[in-house]
């Protein structure tokens, strides 16, 4: 029975920290800088988005406690940087799959 497709996994060097779109699977099998093989690593931006809206939902508990005054501005900042950051990065992987897809 085949293995279906994880569709956030791309090619990766662990080495040279490179990552390669998705129309490179089995075609690119060790790094172009390095020559170490590479591995299929998951780029899910769910989880950091999920995970920051969570950590903004604390910030929002803590806002409701009284005599915790500056706590939840952590929380807002923090979990807005996590989402920002899995979207970023999966918009960055997007355009890397943009281009390999030209080849």
């Amino acid at each position: 029975m085949a293995k279906k497709f994880n569709k956030y996994a791309r090619p990766y060097c662990k080495n040279c920290k490179l990552i390669w779109g998705r129309y490179s699977v089995g075609f690119v099998l060790r790094c172009t800088q390095c020559g170490q093989p590479l591995i299929l690593k998951s780029f899910n931006p769910w989880l950091k988005i999920i995970g920051g809206v969570s950590i903004i939902m604390l910030g929002l508990l803590t806002l409701l406690v009284p005599n915790i005054p500056m706590i939840w501005i952590g929380g807002f900042v923090a979990g807005g940087f996590m989402i920002y950051n899995g979207l970023n990065q999966w918009s960055k992987v997007e355009e890397l799959d943009e281009k390999s897809k030209m080849f």
